[in-house]
């Protein structure tokens, strides 16, 4: 295969082995440099372009990879990333990442060099074009064919600008049992270090299980698109986190939020009769253990919760009082194949060090969480 020249279209070939190999899409579009990727399909978006949030989290490749069968000694992946910045704040999103596995091989490659996508005060965004990112990986001489794996950058919208081999590249079959994993940030797990460094993918590696993951930071929030979406998709286990960003973001009360549970889960059974339901709640999250959202900054850094209504009515939701509730659900279901699992047996408050913001762990605290899951499961 040969590099596409600077500024033409992707060779016809190249595109469909791309789109052939790519797990963990529901889409791929074409931008302005090359294959953009999607992790919702279009259709839904008038289900929640409401909050520009969540079509751009869904816009990353988190979770997402390349998988090949090959006996190339090297392969280049290019790519175009768009990579966030407030000025207002100070963050500027880390490098874009790709990490190459294959056997024992594992190396990752990042860059800086992408689009910037620089927000104001107002969530207004403009963007500056920066350069394509070359991710060039050499790998031993193999005595024939061999599975290779490119997971794509899980921090930041990309585009596929090209992929080429010194051997030729196919698709690798799917073999393993398919997981489809459903949560919040902390399922997309933005923090982590490299791609392979996001818990769903830990967990993922260590039970030879094919990862769809719909870690969608910020959302999360028990939305009916979202089930209807994880029932349309083959799946041998699917997995719901659910309940940290419905208090920190203050978005339920218990009234309505017992009854979306379980909505949510009918909208995947009436497609997955007999599939495993692993529902998780919530790993431990001090500023909400005890008090309802929503969140607000606090002065060293780490979140705060906020006060209780005065109106006990309203029935204001912790995470304590997610726990028991998602216990509840599944105990009443009375469904074989629903189980429950408690996040404080991912994350719990003696691992609060790994938690530098108060709400999300580091890379250390997720690779922990998957390794944990792992183990669990």
């Amino acid at each position: 295969m040969h590099a596409t020249p600077k500024g033409a279209m992707m060779q016809p070939a190249t595109e469909e082995l791309i789109r052939s190999a790519l797990r963990g899409i529901a889409e791929v579009g074409r931008g302005e440099h090359g294959l953009s990727l999607h992790r919702l399909p279009a259709r839904l978006a008038m289900y929640h372009d409401v909050d520009p949030l969540t079509q751009k989290v869904a816009d990353t490749s988190n979770g997402a990879r390349l998988a090949l069968i090959t006996a190339a000694t090297e392969i280049t992946l290019t790519y175009r990333s768009t990579r966030d910045e407030d000025p207002e704040t100070g963050f500027v999103s880390p490098p874009s990442r790709v990490t190459l596995t294959s056997g024992d091989l594992v190396e990752t490659i990042g860059h800086s060099n992408g689009n910037r996508r620089i927000w104001d005060a107002l969530g207004n965004d403009r963007v500056e074009p920066g350069e394509d990112s070359v991710a060039r990986f050499v790998l031993g001489e193999a005595e024939g064919e061999r599975l290779v794996d490119l997971w794509l950058p899980h921090n930041c919208n990309i585009e596929i600008v090209d992929l080429t081999a010194d051997a030729s590249l196919a698709a690798a079959p799917i073999t393993h049992p398919r997981w489809v994993h459903y949560g919040s940030s902390i399922s997309h797990c933005m923090e982590a270090d490299e791609p392979i460094g996001v818990w769903p993918v830990v967990a993922a590696r260590k039970l030879g299980l094919e990862l769809t993951s719909l870690g969608l930071a910020g959302s999360a929030n028990l939305e009916h698109f979202a089930a209807e979406y994880i029932a349309s998709l083959l799946a041998d286990l699917i997995t719901l986190k659910v309940g940290i960003n419905t208090v920190n973001g203050g978005h339920m009360h218990k009234r309505v939020f017992v009854p979306a549970v379980h909505s949510f889960l009918d909208a995947i059974r009436a497609k997955h009769p007999t599939t495993p339901i692993v529902l998780i709640s919530p790993i431990f999250c001090g500023a909400h253990e005890q008090n309802p959202g929503p969140s607000r900054p606090g002065a060293d850094g780490k979140v705060r919760g906020s006060e209780f209504s005065d109106l006990d009515w309203i029935g204001e939701l912790t995470l304590e009082g997610i726990r028991e509730i998602l216990h509840s659900v599944v105990e009443r279901r009375g469904d074989a194949n629903l189980r429950y699992l408690n996040g404080l047996e991912l994350f719990s408050s003696e691992d609060d060090g790994l938690m530098p913001d108060g709400l999300h762990p580091n890379a250390e605290g997720y690779r922990l969480i998957g390794e944990r899951f792992a183990r669990l499961l």
